[in-house]
């Protein structure tokens, strides 16, 4: 079913399949107050075959409570396959009809320990059920290739993924990512202790999404120290491999620092940095997508500048 629309046709054709092939008869529809059981062209259907159609007090869906026990219970089912087998979401209609398929042929409490395809049918000539043994849903399957579908020097069988069981022909479906196509056949090898899709955190289409996220790293200015501004936190971080060591030569020579010593007056006199068009290629450092939290060095006020040496005067020393 496509959309809401659709459910007048196939109410019908549900009808004339339990009264051809099973010999039951529809006495009452019960159902919420939607706008496509309230459709006219659905209730006039109902008028002509007899059939009384019950609805529910608004805002009460346990008054329906069997039709939503049931909804939850295949909702619930589709749910944990899903995340087992680590299938995308859009897999939801292959697990609902496999589901389906399952719950059909398990024995019910309810109704004396009978599956419903045997309480359905008990007392009624009906068709033969395929019951087809059952495999774990999303599991990897390899299907043979017949001679028509390859040549001589091709693999005889495809890796696949099992989705399912058919509705109208004794075989499973199994699905084939790369090409798109699904596989109706019995002739499977399962390996059901291994999936298909690989186990991650998320759903398979949120891959690609989360591949374009933006990891630029920004610093928040409320965690900065008292004496340090943001742009010398930018600084910092950048050219933290840069300054790490802070030897004599090193240091200097990367940052351009002229150093001039007077034995007399023991100044420094330090020339301006270069300009920044000067500066040479391996200073600019590519930011890397960080998880963890970032830890900045504290600023230093003598940054390239070498320790200063005690030499005692002339008139001091001792002769």
């Amino acid at each position: 079913m496509k959309s809401k629309g659709d459910v007048n046709v196939l109410f019908q054709q549900f009808h004339k399949m339990m009264s051809a092939q099973y010999n039951a008869k529809i006495q009452v529809l019960r159902s919420d107050n939607s706008g496509e059981y309230i459709g006219c062209e659905l209730q006039q259907y109902l008028r002509t075959h007899g059939i009384i159609h019950q609805t529910t007090c608004p805002h009460t869906p346990q008054q329906n409570g069997v039709a939503e026990r049931k909804n939850r219970h295949l909702l619930e089912v589709v749910h944990a396959s899903l995340i087992e087998a680590h299938l995308p979401l859009f897999y939801w209609g292959e697990a609902l009809t496999s589901t389906a398929y399952l719950i059909n042929r398990v024995p019910s409490s309810t109704i004396a320990f009978k599956t419903p395809s045997e309480a359905l049918t008990e007392g009624v000539v009906s068709p033969a059920t395929p019951n087809l043994p059952p495999r774990v849903f999303g599991c990897v399957a390899f299907i043979h290739l017949h001679k028509h579908q390859r040549n001589k020097l091709q693999p005889r069988a495809l890796r696949c993924v099992f989705i399912g069981y058919a509705t109208h022909q004794k075989g499973y479906r199994c699905y084939h990512p790369p090409t798109q196509k699904i596989f109706v056949t019995l002739d499977v090898i399962f390996h059901e202790d291994s999936k298909y899709f690989s186990k991650s955190e998320l759903q398979g289409e949120y891959q690609d999404e989360l591949q374009t996220l933006d990891y630029e790293v920004h610093m928040p200015t409320n965690v900065l120290p008292n004496n340090q501004d943001k742009s010398s936190t930018v600084d910092t971080r950048m050219n933290v491999d840069l300054y790490r060591d802070t030897n004599d030569e090193c240091c200097n020579q990367d940052m351009g620092i002229v150093e001039t010593r007077s034995d007399d007056s023991q100044t420094e006199v330090i020339s301006q940095e270069r300009d920044e068009s000067n500066i040479p290629n391996q200073l600019s450092v590519e930011v890397a997508p960080i998880t963890e939290s970032i830890k900045t060095l504290p600023q230093r006020h003598t940054r390239g500048i070498p320790k200063p040496t005690y030499e005692p005067e002339l008139s001091s020393r001792v002769k």
